[in-house]
């Protein structure tokens, strides 16, 4: 070309040399322009545009593309990603090199990040003492006269802030073409099916509107629109990239393969099925438009799903792989390495150092207290350096009262000042309503069950008020309603009225053999006053007032009787609870202190004190995990009143009785379980199996001074332990050395706490 461009600027030269000089200055410019356009475009690389396609944990295929690319020099000019591809391009985008990105993905907690609540130690002892409650962890909503169940599985709170984190370094970038390279990111909207590309705005939420899978992500609202994974309008977009200008394509399409006929033997694979249908045939349309100039690259992803990021690495190599075996196109399209390191050293990421927090603005919710709540939680990041990993973690304190949908921040400027831009994002119901599960099995006959279920009101009035009824059926039958009052500066203090009607079944048990049962109908208010400054502790004091009546069901009625027995007193508590879970716990410790006193006043019937402890501790090495507890009760002046019974017996609580056989004023018991996870630890999705065995002393007694170490019973259990949607699952079998054994099917925690 060049060849073919000089000699015609000479005739041009020699023609002009008979003018005056001014023109021949004039016409010898306009000769050279040709020459200097094409050395413009001989040292502008040609634009390269990049396509990445959605497919949940299979784009992690696309860091490995990258890779080849960065090593062949193929300069990208333009980048357009939907779901997962979204997130790669964007981090490609803002300056993340192959590698960074590789480093993320395997070492990011991929199943921690589908769970929006902070860990368990960090939540509010409220939270906290509904584990103790057998409840299903989800929420059934009520608003505007209609039942409303969660838009999605995951909230999505985690994987925000994750993209908040990551694209820090662009917050104050609004137009995507002024990113390091330009960037689009699709999504679709759920109410019209449109697709929607998102060309500028706020990045971090662009890219998580455009992997918002609809069941499993809880959709985006961004100007009034609903927004939802951008696979179900433009899965690759190739046309998007197109018409940012790039000259040739490289395509990635990872989207999954469709179902076989043996494999569609259900209604959710039928399901599937058609939505993917429907993908491919869009799919199919867009790759039609392709040309002999661009490179399409499909990894051999084999059996790798969209939920397997534990297989991010997996995936990496083969998409390494696939466009290795594309070399001969892309190196086509590459460049010398000086023009390509100039090249890449403009699209670095951005250095970020946004100063001193000078600001802080709240969004403000419909909840007065909410809007406190949130506006205490980061008050202490105010004058001071931005620290990401405070701002999370106060975040993270905040959306753990369990009030919140969402809690997103922002960086912004004003008035030549940096701050930062809290936005809650309050739950769509004031109430909702939760159902648990317990059953108890020994697979002798003897068997018994309760099903619970919750509703709750919550910010009731302007300082955060909740309203708790509880309903039960089955061995424990009844209701208990309650009202929680926080207040105080920052809510550390409260005050709970509650009233429980309450019928629970009692067996009286002598060696081996079931002489009666109860059932003991119990009415009963209280008032509850506590301190809870920190979520680790709690101090309390509870005054009550109740009556206790038990009916014989089963027995000689020469030999057990029924009566009536009011009661009046305090219970005060201290709890420290740090533990990370109470069905399978992995580190942590929780201890509960109750001093009970009981006064023969306002027509109580009985007298005395009783102390309560109970302890647990755990810890994990790798798969194995050991769980240390005790528990003791004590009538201290050894009055014998309903009030004053520990009650032992059924697995883990001296394995190889039935469940509360044992009973006296005074209770002992220590174990130790040692358990192990099984499988494929590193999943997202599973059914986490657990093999164990236990090792427990303990015993019970009517008087203190029947109290003998010589006394304590020796058991022990093997079990097999699952942790399922409906809570843990244990199949197990105990004994102990007073001659007892038991099968025993149990839903319920490891803990094995009493129900309140």
């Amino acid at each position: 070309m060049m060849r073919d461009l000089v000699p015609a600027s000479f005739r041009l030269l020699r023609a002009a040399s008979r003018l005056g000089p001014g023109r021949l200055a004039a016409l010898a410019l306009l000769a050279l322009l040709p020459v200097a356009s094409a050395l413009a475009q001989q040292a502008q690389p040609p634009c390269v545009g990049l396509v990445l396609g959605g497919g949940g944990a299979r784009g992690s295929a696309h860091v490995g593309v990258l890779k080849v690319l960065e090593r062949e020099r193929i300069p990208v000019c333009r980048v357009a990603g939907t779901s997962m591809g979204s997130i790669v391009g964007g981090l490609y985008a803002t300056g993340y090199t192959p590698a960074e990105m590789e480093t993320l993905i395997e070492t990011i907690d991929w199943a921690d990040m589908f769970i929006d609540d902070p860990p368990r130690a960090g939540q509010p002892m409220r939270r906290k003492d509904a584990d103790f409650r057998y409840l299903l962890d989800l929420e059934i909503g009520y608003t505007d006269g209609r039942v409303v169940l969660p838009v999605g599985i995951v909230q999505g709170q985690k994987l925000l802030l994750l993209l908040r984190r990551l694209t820090l370094s662009t917050w104050n970038v609004k137009d995507f073409d002024q990113l390091p390279i330009p960037f689009r990111a699709v999504a679709a909207d759920i109410i019209t099916g449109d697709k929607v590309v998102f060309e500028d705005g706020d990045l971090a939420l662009a890219i998580r509107s455009s992997m918002s899978v609809p069941g499993a992500f809880a959709p985006v609202r961004i100007d009034n629109r609903l927004l939802v994974d951008g696979g179900m309008a433009d899965n690759v977009p190739v046309d998007v990239v197109r018409k940012m200008g790039a000259q040739r394509m490289i395509v990635v399409d990872v989207g999954s393969p469709l179902h076989t006929e043996a494999t569609l033997t259900n209604p959710l694979a039928i399901m599937d099925q058609m939505i993917s249908a429907l993908m491919a045939e869009k799919v199919r349309a867009q790759l039609a438009t392709l040309t002999d100039q661009d490179v399409l690259i499909r990894p051999e992803l084999g059996d790798i799903t969209a939920s397997e990021f534990n297989r991010g690495a997996e995936a990496i190599a083969i998409g390494e792989k696939a466009a290795e075996a594309a070399l001969p196109q892309l190196r086509a399209m590459a460049v010398d390495e000086a023009t390509y390191a100039a090249y890449r050293e403009s699209q670095r990421q951005r250095s970020f150092d946004p100063g001193l927090v000078q600001f802080l603005d709240v969004i403000k919710v419909d909840s007065p207290s909410a809007n406190r709540q949130v506006e205490r939680a980061v008050a202490e990041n105010l004058d001071k350096p931005f620290d990401v990993d405070e701002i999370e973690k106060d975040l993270g304190t905040a959306y753990g009262d369990g009030r919140f949908q969402q809690i997103d921040y922002r960086l912004t400027e004003r008035n030549g000042e940096m701050g930062l831009e809290i936005i809650p994002v309050d739950k769509p119901w004031r109430a909702f309503g939760k159902l648990g599960f317990q059953l108890d099995d020994n697979f002798n006959g003897r068997n018994s069950y309760m099903v619970s279920a919750e509703l709750t009101f919550n910010n009731i009035n302007s300082l955060g008020a909740e309203w708790r009824t509880v309903g039960r059926l089955g061995r424990i039958t009844g209701v208990l309603s309650e009202f929680y009052q926080p207040f105080g500066q920052t809510g550390e203090f409260y005050l709970k009225p509650s009233l429980e009607l309450r019928n629970e079944s009692l067996p009286l048990w002598a060696n081996g053999n079931q002489l009666a049962e109860f059932r003991i109908n119990r009415r009963e208010v209280a008032l509850e006053a506590g301190y809870t400054p920190e979520p680790e502790w709690r101090v309390s004091a509870q005054l009550m007032r109740g009556r206790d009546r038990a009916d014989l069901l089963i027995g000689n009625p020469n030999d057990f009787t029924g009566g009536k027995e009011g009661y009046a007193g305090i219970d005060y508590n201290a709890t420290w609870d740090t533990l990370d879970s109470i069905n399978f716990p992995t580190q942590g410790t929780r201890v509960s202190v109750d001093l009970e006193t009981y006064y023969d006043v306002m027509g109580a019937d009985v007298e005395g004190n009783v102390a309560r402890l109970t302890a647990d501790w755990a810890r994990a090495w790798g798969r194995y995990h050991l769980l240390l507890g005790a528990r003791f009760s004590s009538a201290l002046e050894d009055d014998n009143f309903f009030q004053t019974q520990g009650f032992l017996g059924g697995f883990l609580n001296l394995s190889g009785f039935d469940e509360r056989a044992l009973f006296g004023n005074q209770t002992a018991l220590a174990r130790a379980v040692l358990y192990r996870r099984t499988g494929n630890t590193s999943r997202l999705f599973s059914l986490p199996m657990y093999v164990g065995a236990s090792l427990e002393t303990g015993n019970a007694w009517f008087s203190k001074d029947l109290v003998d170490a010589d006394d304590l019973i020796l058991a022990g259990s093997l079990f097999i332990g699952f942790s399922t949607p409906l809570g843990p699952m244990f199949l197990a079998y105990g004994g102990n050395d007073d001659g007892e054994s038991s099968w025993y099917l149990t839903f319920g925690s490891l803990l094995r706490p009493t129900v309140k």
